[in-house]
C-alpha cells in the first residue's frame, strides 16, 4: 500500500508540473484505459497453456488494450502448413477477458525473403515480397475478423535491424498500400495502424508519407524512447510536435505511441546503468501525462515481461518467459494508473513571469532580418493579448531570430522549470529562451517545437548544468539564482528549411516541481 500511494503521488505531481495546453486552464478527462502493455504472448510463450493464466494476470492490471505479435514465420514456417495454435490460443483468452488487441502483421520466414543467407523455416528481418505478404495478412485479419478490430503493419520499418539490410520509405510504403488494399477485401471496417517509427528523427515517415502512406493507414504511430532519460528532461512531449508538419500537409490522424518503456537496470538503451526498478515505475508514471496532454490517445508499455537480457518488463525474468511470480515496482505503478485516470488533478497554474501585455512590454530583435515580434489581440490565452511572431526564413544555413526583452523579467528564487504558451503554424522550429543568472552570464533552454495549430504549453526543466552549446557566455554551466528572463530565441529545423508563417506566444510561467 505504501508503494501504492507512493507511486499514485509521482503521478499526481508529474501531472501538476505540466501546465494545460488549453485556454484558461481546463483541463479533460482522458478517455478509459489510455495505457495499454506489450504482451508478446504468442511470439514468445514456450508454454501454450500458460497464457490462459498470463492473460488472466493481464486483466488483473486493469487494462483494456494489449499490443500482440502475429508473426508469419511462427504460424506458416512452410508454404504449406500453418499452425495457429498459439495464436488461437492468445487471441481466445484475451479476448475472453475483454481485452482489446492490436495485432501486429510482422517478420516473414526465410522461405518468403528474398535474401538467399535466410534460413527458410525460421525468423527473417528481410524486407518480404509485398504480394505474398499481403496475402498472407489478409488471411490472418480474415481469422481473427469479429475479435480484433485494430491491426499494425510491421514493426519499425526505419530500424536497420527489422528491415534488413537498410529501412526504405518508399519499399514500406509500397508493402502498407499492396497489404490495405488485400485487408480490405476480407474486411474492411478494421482500422490499419502505421508501423512504428522513431519520431525524433521524422526523415523516414516524411519520405514513407510521401510515397501515399498517409492514404492507406487510419493511425500513425510513433516509439518515442528516451531511455535512460527522465522523460520530464527529455522533451517527450516534442515527440509529437515533430509530427506537425506532416499532419497539416497530408491530413490529421490520431497518434498512438505503440511502444514506450524503460528497463529496469543494464539493457541495449542503457549503457551508463542508471537505470533501477524503482526509477522504472517512477518514468512510466511521469511520462503517461506529458504524452496524453501532447494529444497522444493510447500508449502501450513496453513490455509485460522482461526478456532474457533486457529488464524492460513489469514482471521479472525469473525463470523464463514464462514465469509470473516477480512483479516488479513498475507492474504496481501500471495498475494504479488504471484507476487514477479519471482522478487526475488539475494542474498548476504556476507564477506568471511574462504576459506579454502592459507598457513594459518592450522588444529589441537582434541582428537578424527575417522576422518581427509585435503585440496581437488576434489571440490569447489569458488577458486581451499575445506576441506575434512572424518569420520567413530563407532556404539556406542555419537561421534563428533573437528578441530580447527591454526590461528583463525575474524569475521566482528556486524555479526549476519554464513553460510557454505557444499558438503554433505547424511547422517544427524551436522555440528556446535565454536566462540571466546572477552572475550576469546567460544560458540557452530550449522550451519545445513551434507545432500544431491552437493553443498548447511548452515546457522545459532548468538543467543542473547546461551544456557547453547553450551556454551564450563562457561559464560554468549553472545558472545562478535569482536570475532573469532576457530574451526569446526562435531557430529554424531542419537547417535551411526555408519556413515562414506566424505563431502566437502567451503567458511565460516559472514552476516550482
Amino acid at each position: 500500500m505504501r508503494l501504492c500511494s507512493a507511486l499514485i503521488l509521482i503521478w499526481n505531481t508529474s501531472w501538476a508540473a505540466i501546465p494545460p495546453h488549453m485556454s484558461r486552464g481546463t483541463v479533460p478527462s482522458p478517455p478509459q484505459s489510455i495505457l495499454g502493455v506489450n504482451t508478446h504472448f504468442a511470439s514468445r510463450s514456450h508454454n501454450r497453456n500458460a497464457i490462459v493464466s498470463q492473460s488472466r494476470l493481464v486483466a488483473s492490471s486493469m487494462t483494456g488494450w494489449v499490443r500482440e505479435d502475429f508473426h508469419w514465420y511462427r504460424i506458416q514456417r512452410t508454404p504449406d502448413a500453418y499452425d495457429w495454435s498459439f495464436t488461437d490460443t492468445t487471441v481466445t483468452a484475451l479476448r475472453s477477458e475483454g481485452i482489446q488487441i492490436l495485432g501486429v502483421l510482422g517478420h516473414p520466414p526465410g522461405w518468403a525473403t528474398p535474401d538467399r543467407n535466410d534460413d527458410p523455416y525460421d525468423n527473417s528481418f528481410a524486407a518480404p515480397n509485398p504480394q505474398q505478404f499481403a496475402a498472407w495478412a489478409a488471411h490472418t485479419v480474415s481469422r481473427y475478423r469479429g475479435q480484433i478490430q485494430y491491426w499494425q503493419i510491421w514493426n519499425e520499418p526505419d530500424n536497420p535491424h527489422f528491415w534488413f539490410p537498410a529501412p526504405d520509405p518508399r519499399a514500406y510504403a509500397n508493402l502498407v498500400h499492396v497489404t490495405a488494399a488485400a485487408i480490405a477485401r476480407v474486411a474492411p471496417e478494421v482500422q490499419l495502424v502505421a508501423a512504428g517509427v522513431n519520431p525524433f528523427s521524422p526523415e523516414f515517415l516524411s519520405a514513407a508519407a510521401a510515397a501515399g502512406l498517409w492514404n492507406d493507414v487510419d493511425i500513425i504511430a510513433i516509439h518515442p524512447y528516451v531511455n535512460p532519460t527522465d522523460p520530464r528532461d527529455a522533451s517527450l512531449d516534442d515527440a509529437v510536435q515533430f509530427l506537425a508538419p506532416l499532419l497539416e500537409r497530408y491530413g490529421p490522424k490520431p497518434i498512438w505511441v505503440t511502444e514506450l518503456g524503460w528497463g529496469s537496470g543494464h539493457s541495449d538503451r542503457d549503457p551508463p546503468f542508471v537505470m533501477t526498478p524503482a526509477l522504472q515505475a517512477t518514468y512510466l508514471v511521469a511520462a503517461m501525462p506529458i504524452l496524453w496532454q501532447s494529444g497522444v490517445s493510447h500508449i502501450f508499455w513496453y513490455s509485460w515481461k522482461d526478456e532474457q537480457r533486457n529488464p524492460y518488463g513489469l514482471y521479472a525474468w525469473g525463470d523464463g518467459p514464462d514465469d509470473m511470480t516477480n512483479p516488479k515496482p513498475a507492474a504496481v505503478a501500471f495498475q494504479a494508473m488504471q484507476t487514477q485516470q479519471r482522478l487526475l488533478p488539475a494542474p498548476s497554474r504556476g507564477h506568471l513571469v511574462l504576459g506579454f501585455e502592459g507598457p513594459n512590454n518592450i522588444w529589441v530583435r537582434g541582428d537578424e532580418h527575417h522576422g518581427v515580434l509585435f503585440p496581437s489581440q488576434n489571440r490569447a490565452t489569458d488577458g486581451t493579448t499575445s506576441a506575434a511572431l512572424r518569420y520567413a526564413f530563407p532556404y539556406r544555413g542555419n537561421q534563428y531570430l533573437v528578441f530580447r526583452r527591454w526590461h528583463h523579467a525575474p524569475l521566482p528564487l528556486g524555479t526549476q522549470r519554464i513553460c510557454l504558451n505557444v499558438w503554433g503554424d505547424n511547422t517544427s522550429a524551436q522555440i528556446k529562451v535565454w536566462l540571466r543568472g546572477s552572475d550576469k552570464k546567460r544560458v540557452q533552454l530550449v522550451l519545445g517545437l513551434s507545432g500544431p495549430s491552437g493553443w498548447r504549453t511548452v515546457c522545459s526543466p532548468i538543467p543542473a548544468r547546461f551544456a557547453s552549446w547553450d551556454q551564450i557566455d563562457p561559464s560554468d554551466g549553472i545558472l545562478h539564482q535569482p536570475a532573469t528572463f532576457e530574451a526569446l530565441v526562435f531557430d529554424d529545423i531542419p537547417d535551411g528549411s526555408g519556413a515562414a508563417g506566424t505563431i502566437y506566444l502567451d503567458e511565460l510561467r516559472a514552476f516550482f516541481d
